[in-house]
């Protein structure tokens, strides 16, 4: 019993294995097809940002300046400048005239603005109907407009360490100047003494109303709390000073020299740290590294090759499966299998048999090409890739023949075909992130097998791993249930026949 059924299996599996291979257009189509698709794929596809043109309009003042060339650079990081001037009309003609992708327009009191503390606003206009391409220019947006904040601040910071050197040297006059007087206070004329102390404390008014370099110091300086108030008490003791000079009681407030001359050391060494450290440990305090575990990611043709490689196999498997029972139907074997000593389980894995043979010759060649020519890694083992290979063709070939079982005609076949490639293509991870759908969505992605070949190639391709227990299950359940299922419509057509 046995020996018959292994004879009428590998019966049908010659019979539809030879009867591809006396197709020879059709097996060089099946082959070279898929080769020149992933040659277009591999040479065409360069997975870059776009390159946005982009016109500049800046205020008038601005332009010629170092400030603009500074802050230029920055943004040539993000767009590709095409024109740089002050005229908004014919930035945006070009726009509307599609000679530009993107209008970008600076404030003209963007300097007044920061230093009054207010945030100025940078117009990005463009003109796209594509939403990706609009997601493309508001992320390069933002990150062009953390780029001219990150030069204004270095340019404003550039200003703060002149002011802060300018002020460390009139706090090193006046600590001088205290030592004088403590020292020659009785030798020293009144008025003289008197005039000494006033200039001290005019040079201390300046630092306390100097914004900038008290927001920077609270902002930076280890004790930053005690820097503005630091800055208000010697201002403080020095009027005490003067108005005992005034007031003849200086002998009374001598202890306000000693106390003044420690303030001015201690404001000395902070003005004298913030003209040093460097401008970038103000502004960008911290930095950025990454540790990638798998080293070094590949580029986008290395990524996708695998799955581009997984649709072509599963498009060619239900191609071969959706035109055999059709083709079986249409040449009246359907009555002759109904009368003959043969098992529909028999007939069906001997195509089965056939398909999934030609699927591995086929794969193998590709896999070749793909190795030897585009220089895929393969970091896997081979037998491992085989058995997901077999399981998804399996899978794929189910659905074929349900697709058969259920066509009239070659051509309902082939356009059932496309439908499952084009579902394949959005829903199953190859084109776009699942993670992007919805739930329900995410579901009926697991029903194909492609969803589960792509993550299973790229795991045996590209980390050299064996992909978990939930792909092998899912593709034979898949494979399975098809099985079943043709089995069934089979055999009410048989019976209908009959």
């Amino acid at each position: 019993m046995s020996n018959k059924f292994s004879i009428r299996l590998l019966a049908f599996f010659r019979k539809e294995f030879n009867e591809i291979r006396r197709q020879p257009w059709l097996v060089l189509s099946l082959i070279f097809g898929p080769l020149v698709i992933l040659l277009l794929f591999g040479l065409g596809y360069r997975g870059e940002r776009p390159e946005l043109r982009t016109a500049l309009v800046v205020p008038p003042a601005l332009l010629g300046t170092d400030q603009l060339d500074r802050l230029t650079r920055s943004m040539e990081a993000n767009f590709a400048l095409v024109s740089i001037d002050a005229d908004e009309a014919g930035a945006m003609a070009r726009l509307a005239a599609n000679e530009v992708d993107v209008v970008e327009i600076l404030p003209a009191d963007l300097e007044e603005r920061v230093l009054l503390g207010e945030r100025a606003l940078v117009e990005f206009h463009y003109d796209e109907v594509n939403p990706f391409m609009e997601q493309w220019i508001q992320y390069l947006g933002y990150a062009q407009v953390n780029e001219l904040n990150n030069a204004i601040l270095r340019e404003s910071t550039r200003q703060l360490q002149q002011e802060a050197a300018r002020a460390n040297d009139e706090l090193a006059n006046m600590g001088q100047r205290l030592v004088s007087l403590r020292e020659d206070v009785n030798s020293i004329s009144a008025d003289e003494f008197e005039q000494s102390i006033r200039t001290l404390r005019s040079a201390a008014d300046v630092l306390v109303v100097s914004p900038l370099l008290t927001s920077q110091l609270n902002t930076q300086h280890p004790e930053a709390d005690q820097v503005q108030q630091q800055l208000l008490d010697l201002y403080q003791n020095l009027t005490t000073i003067d108005q005992a000079l005034v007031d003849n009681t200086l002998d009374q407030q001598v202890n306000q020299l000693d106390i003044a001359q420690d303030r001015i050391q201690e404001l000395e060494a902070a003005t004298e740290w913030i003209s040093t450290v460097s401008i970038e440990a103000i502004v960008s305090p911290l930095q950025r590294d990454y540790y990638n575990l798998y080293g070094t990611a590949p580029d986008s043709m290395v990524f996708y090759a695998p799955g581009v490689l997984a649709l072509i196999l599963q498009h060619i498997a239900i191609t071969l499966g959706a035109l055999s029972l059709v083709r079986e139907r249409l040449l009246g074997a359907i009555e002759f299998y109904g009368v003959a000593p043969i098992r529909l389980t028999q007939v069906l894995l001997g195509k089965y048999l056939a398909y999934t043979l030609f699927v591995s010759i086929i794969s193998t060649v590709l896999l070749i090409i793909l190795i030897t020519a585009l220089q895929i890694p393969f970091s896997g083992n081979l037998i491992v890739f085989f058995l997901l290979l077999i399981s998804f063709t399996l899978a794929a070939l189910g659905i074929g023949f349900i697709i058969s079982a259920l066509s009239t005609s070659d051509s309902q076949a082939i356009q059932l075909s496309m439908l499952v490639l084009l579902i394949s293509l959005f829903f199953s991870g190859f084109f776009l992130p699942l993670e992007n759908f919805y739930a329900f969505v995410r579901s009926i992605s697991q029903f194909i097998p492609l969803t589960h070949a792509v993550v299973g190639f790229q795991m045996i391709m590209l980390r050299g791993e064996v992909p978990g227990l939930s792909a092998w299950g899912t593709l034979l359940a898949i494979a399975g249930i098809s099985f079943l299922t043709v089995l069934v419509i089979w055999r009410r057509q048989f019976r209908f026949i009959a």
